[in-house]
């Protein structure tokens, strides 16, 4: 089941990381790293307005709101197969083809671009985020570990890809548990998830890609969960529903510090599901989701996974650029108005070479791994079939 508006959220979601990302190119009022600062604690306008940006263009929300999305429409593609292994060992097939194609061409494009035509230079006025990026020649080695999600170091929003792949390995285990048992088990082994992530923020061992577990798996359980809102939520209440959970998804990371972000993804996990069930049932029909079915929405949407991956290695470029020549006088006067700038500029850009993207790259692998994933499982039951013979 294909959901227009859905798709249209996640290139809302990947516009609000890209937007953060401008925002914190430079430091503001001297403030190196203004995404860490509370609104509260903000000195001087250009941080303070900065800092309000951040709220609607919250990277951090926006990759929650993709971890959701993956484990509902994930979920809806396993309903619609058959539950045997190679229905799961198609899945990973499809998978593979759906994250690694596009982003070995745009990590490609991204190691030849820094190999060839990058020097490392510490600009003034700019934040400990930009100024941490290319600062030594990129080797053989991690190349290669980037080439295979190993490490993440050279792409800035490639961390979430490595998230997706490592959870795809536990999806099928987790989609068998949440459709086969009652409300009350899964309510228990999400719970179980959820200290998983919570020991995973506060434990020396603790890894970020724990800390999202628990998300997709509230996205596997918005099916039945959309069923019992229907049940005790009146039509009149789902709009405000919708609007009280956008304000909370949005501004969950300025209630917590940043040393507590499990809190955080905790909030904007359920908020996030919220809102992805409502626009799944048609919920509402306020101005705010009228507009994911802007047709240049709905073309964002589409390509938003090129966007997404390709959006840093141009801001980056085009932030290095501007640098040259701008002296450290404007760099430090305006930092806000050069960040809408870049955002501007950097949108754009990628919205386009994210379409070339799309129909180059995205859509013939999405294909071609359909084709091969069901090449191999009708080579995998006609193997089984030969096997249950030859017992016979």
């Amino acid at each position: 089941m294909f959901i227009t508006k859905l798709e249209s959220l996640r290139g809302i979601a990947a516009l609000m990381v890209a937007v953060s990302h401008c925002l914190i190119v430079f430091s503001v009022d001297q403030n190196e790293m203004i995404w860490a600062t509370s609104l509260q604690d903000a000195k001087g306008t250009q941080a303070f307005l900065t800092r309000l940006l951040l709220v609607p263009f919250n990277g951090g929300a926006a990759v929650t709101i993709f971890f959701v999305l993956s484990g509902y429409v994930l979920g809806l593609s396993l309903d619609r197969k058959s539950k045997n292994i190679r229905s799961y060992f198609a899945f990973y097939i499809k998978r593979i083809f759906r994250i690694y194609p596009a982003y070995i061409v745009c990590l490609t494009f991204i190691i030849l671009s820094i190999a060839l035509f990058h020097t490392y230079t510490k600009y003034p006025n700019t934040s400990v985020w930009f100024q941490a990026w290319y600062q030594t020649d990129i080797t053989f080695e991690n190349a290669m570990a980037n080439y295979a999600l190993l490490e993440t170091n050279l792409n800035q929003v490639a961390w979430t890809l490595k998230v997706e792949l490592i959870i795809s390995l536990l999806f099928p285990f987790a989609y068998l548990v949440n459709r086969n048992v009652g409300t009350k088990l899964n309510v228990i082994f999400l719970f179980l998830l959820v200290i998983v992530s919570f020991l995973a923020g506060i434990m020396p061992f603790g890894n970020l890609y724990f800390l999202y577990g628990f998300v997709f798996y509230i996205g596997l359980l918005l099916p039945p969960l959309i069923e019992k809102l229907n049940l005790y939520v009146g039509q009149g209440a789902w709009s405000t529903i919708f609007i009280v959970s956008i304000a909370c998804l949005l501004c969950s990371r300025s209630l917590f510090s940043s040393s507590n972000l499990f809190c955080a993804v905790l909030i904007e996990a359920i908020f996030a599901a919220l809102i992805v069930a409502i626009l799944a049932d048609e919920k509402t029909n306020l101005f705010l989701s009228r507009i994911l079915d802007f047709e240049i929405v709905r073309k964002l949407g589409r390509y938003s996974y090129s966007f997404y991956i390709y959006h840093f290695i141009i801001l980056y470029w085009l932030a290095y650029s501007l640098l040259l020549f701008v002296s450290p006088e404007i760099t430090s006067s305006y930092p806000l108005l050069l960040g809408v700038i870049l955002a501007i500029i950097s949108v754009t850009i990628s919205y386009y070479v994210a379409m070339l993207s799309y129909f180059g790259v995205e859509r013939p692998m999405i294909k071609y791994g359909a084709v091969t994933a069901e090449k191999i499982a009708g080579f995998a039951k006609k193997s089984h079939e030969q096997v249950g013979l030859i017992q016979k």
